[in-house]
């Protein structure tokens, strides 16, 4: 039962004729930020407290808003007054205006602290605007005002969100600056190591002559001696200038480990605002998040494969019940071809929105689920799993590979790719034997069939198709794994370095603004085989940079510190030029979040039978969500040992 005001709570309300921006945030025992800050507005006010309005609250949010011990920092900024107020707060009670797709709350917080100062700043403020209240040409000048205000906090969040962008480009640019002093200054202290070693050994030649020398030689010992002295001056300027190169070096090498945690914390923030729009953007009828936002052709469809990403994310941040709503979806979803469900639904209705079921979106599916089970070791979501592993047996080849669907007749690499991770991984929570085989049978397939360590192209796109697909080089590394790789024969530096010198661009793409950036990335495929020149995949530029952390990673084991920094630059730069492509949110439940597109380009063919989606703000949830996995170092295709 929702909480009633009194009559003499009421009466200590004064009712506002225009709104005040009010952010608030939730804080531990502690007195840390559990979240980031939540944009509301106040409708009544007193000296002792607010009512907020509150819209869009997800059910963690609205928990603790309905708990009265939790604390609140609130930033109320009063038009034309300057620097907002600062204040803390306790939740008093919670009203509902409107459930459904678009929720919106009443919320009443009685202040814990604030400066007394501000109060009477805030109450005066009210008073003056009741007195004007009556007079409408005030009452228009207020409005104006309060739209102003709206219109400046949204201007200001877009330009927080710039300038965290531009912030971690930055910090990448001058990690590569320390990292090419770091390199000059290795080079330099190398030489002079070497330089040293020639002194230390030209002046112990000069010492031993010198006690060979007969004392009656006296023009012959001072001459020694005067080359002597002159070696040994050298000989201390090299030590002097080496010591000062080592110092350089550590101090360079200290900026770079701050500049490393800097990028880090950065990197997080924007994963955060990732994490943000897909919160905002999921569905609460059908649990579905819809997949491009910007184009109109396809703005209620989501697809399967889409949403499995989004619930391994859900799992990777701990969120279970938004990955089970998903889950649930599928469970009473429409199903074809014997079992099979379908590539894209309506995220509204949860009709069939593309009557066409495919191999890799189902199997994603499954891998979606496997996650959640090992993470949480509830298997009630194992059934779906167990479905299509029969589904996919009916599609099965006489050399173990599996064809693209109940309706095709071609075999895919990137399907056979996710079935053998989906396997192996099935087989790792249920202990079943035919799991084991039927991994062992695909990885066969995949070495038969896509894998050459002769031919120029190292990996085929399927069976019999020798296309170069960037996401085969990627997820090679991320589901077949860089030893088992090498054990078949296949070198995966070579994959790496093969998918880097092919597939790699670089290309200019056009912001919100009209302005230009240069961003390198991955496209689809190799770009000098297709017209339209280079075009970078979002999503499977995460895909990239998630296969160069686990490269490191491999390297690390071996010891290998070379290729491990390697790896990790690549990384680094291709991670600070994904995020240059962070558009804000185009949708009206977006709230000014930031998103990643499908492509720098739009409309442009892909090199593997569809186009990109139209629209350069069209937000794309696999590129979103792809790149919050490879940021956060997540691998859908294999369980985090």
């Amino acid at each position: 039962m929702e909480p009633q005001l009194t009559g003499a709570e009421r009466r200590r309300y004064r009712r506002l004729d225009h709104i005040f921006p009010v952010e608030f945030l939730f804080m531990d025992e502690t007195g840390l930020a559990m979240k980031g800050w939540r944009q509301s507005f106040t409708q009544d006010i007193s000296s002792g407290g607010l009512c907020l309005i509150v819209n869009q609250v997800p059910p963690d949010e609205l928990a603790c808003l309905r708990n009265p011990n939790m604390s609140m920092a609130l930033c109320i900024h009063i038009p034309l007054k300057g620097e907002g107020v600062r204040a803390t707060a306790k939740p008093a009670w919670v009203k509902t205006v409107k459930e459904g797709l678009i929720n919106q709350y009443i919320v009443g917080v009685a202040y814990e602290k604030i400066d007394a100062k501000d109060s009477r700043r805030i109450m005066r403020h009210v008073m003056t605007r009741a007195v004007l209240k009556s007079l409408a040409f005030f009452f228009t000048v207020g409005l104006a005002v309060a739209l102003i205000v709206i219109a400046f906090y949204n201007a200001r969040l877009r330009l927080c969100n710039d300038t965290l962008l531009k912030d971690l480009s930055d910090n990448v640019v001058h990690q590569q600056e320390l990292e090419r002093g770091r390199q000059i200054l290795g080079s330099k202290i190398t030489e002079m190591e070497f330089l040293l070693t020639q002194a230390d050994r030209r002046v112990e030649q000069m010492e031993q002559e010198r006690k060979s020398v007969s004392s009656d030689e006296k023009a012959r010992l001072t001459q020694i001696q005067t080359s002597l002295d002159i070696f040994k001056r050298y000989q201390d300027k090299i030590k002097t200038d080496l010591s000062g190169l080592k110092d350089k070096r550590a101090q360079v090498e200290q900026e770079a480990g701050v500049a490393v945690n800097t990028a880090a914390a950065l990197g997080q923030k924007v994963v955060d605002k990732f994490y943000e729009w897909l919160l905002t953007h999921q569905n609460r009828q059908t649990g579905l998040i819809v997949s491009f936002e910007g184009d109109g052709d396809i703005r209620h469809w989501g697809f399967t494969y889409d949403q499995a990403l989004a619930a391994m994310v859900f799992v990777r941040f701990g969120d279970y019940e938004r990955a089970r709503t998903i889950f649930d979806f599928y469970r009473r979803a429409e199903k074809i071809d014997g079992g099979a469900w379908i590539n894209a639904y309506d995220v509204s209705a949860g009709d069939a929105a593309e009557y066409i079921a495919h191999v890799g979106p189902n199997v994603w599916l499954g891998l979606a689920v496997l996650q959640y089970t090992r993470l949480t070791k509830d298997q009630s979501y194992l059934d779906i799993a167990q479905a299509i592993a029969r589904w996919l047996d009916g599609l099965r080849d006489a050399e173990g590979g599996l064809k693209g669907g109940k309706t095709v007749t071609w075999s895919s690499t990137e399907h056979n790719l996710d079935a053998y991770a989906f396997y192996r991984m099935l087989f790792q929570i249920t202990g079943d034997a035919r799991d084991k085989e039927r991994a062992d049978e695909t990885l066969a397939w995949l070495n038969k069939n896509a894998y050459s360590r002769l031919a120029a192209t190292p990996i085929k796109r399927g069976k019999g198709d020798a296309t170069i697909a960037t996401d085969t080089y990627a997820w090679s590394i991320a589901a077949v794994g860089p030893q088992a790789l090498k054990e078949a024969g296949m070198d995966p530096d070579e994959i790496m370095d093969f998918a880097v010198a092919n597939c790699a661009v670089s290309t200019f793409y056009q912001k919100d603004d009209g302005s230009k950036q240069k961003i390198c990335g991955f496209d689809f495929a190799k770009p000098q085989n297709i017209a339209r020149g280079g075009v970078v995949s979002c999503e499977w530029t995460g895909q990239m940079i998630l296969s160069f952390k686990i490269m490191a990673a491999y390297h690390r084991e071996l010891g290998e510190t070379p290729l491990v920094e390697k790896y990790e630059t690549l990384a680094r730069d291709y991670t600070a030029s994904l995020i240059k492509m962070a558009v804000t949110s185009p949708s009206p439940v977006g709230q000014g979040g930031i998103c990643l597109p499908y492509a720098s380009h739009e409309m442009v063919d892909t090199g593997h039978g569809w186009r990109t989606p139209r629209g350069r703000r069209t937000g794309s949830l696999a590129a979103t969500a792809y790149a919050i996995l490879a940021i956060e170092g997540f691998n859908p295709l294999a369980f985090d040992e």
